[in-house]
């Protein structure tokens, strides 16, 4: 998987959970970069062994995971305006 997805993933996956986290954590937030936690995920999700047999398990190629991907972020988004906070 190329890194640079991956990482596309987690940091929508943290921004969708951010604001309330933050809420609840103010001085951590205020603390915590953004940027600096998401290479921090993206470096542990790459040397744990349960993602890389999840990868190696379902096989999937750059493409696969980009169009996962968007469609993640096209159902996020969907959600955002039937849900919005």
């Amino acid at each position: 998987m190329e890194t640079t997805q991956l990482r596309d993933i987690v940091e929508s996956q943290i921004n969708q959970r951010w604001e309330v986290w933050a809420a609840a954590h103010p001085h951590l937030a205020e603390a915590i970069d953004q940027i600096q936690l998401t290479d921090s995920v993206v470096s542990r999700l790459s040397d744990d062994p349960d993602f890389i047999q999840a990868m190696q398990q379902a096989a999937v190629d750059e493409d696969k995971l980009g169009a996962a991907a968007q469609l993640i972020s096209l159902v996020a988004a969907w959600v955002a305006r039937l849900l919005p906070v």
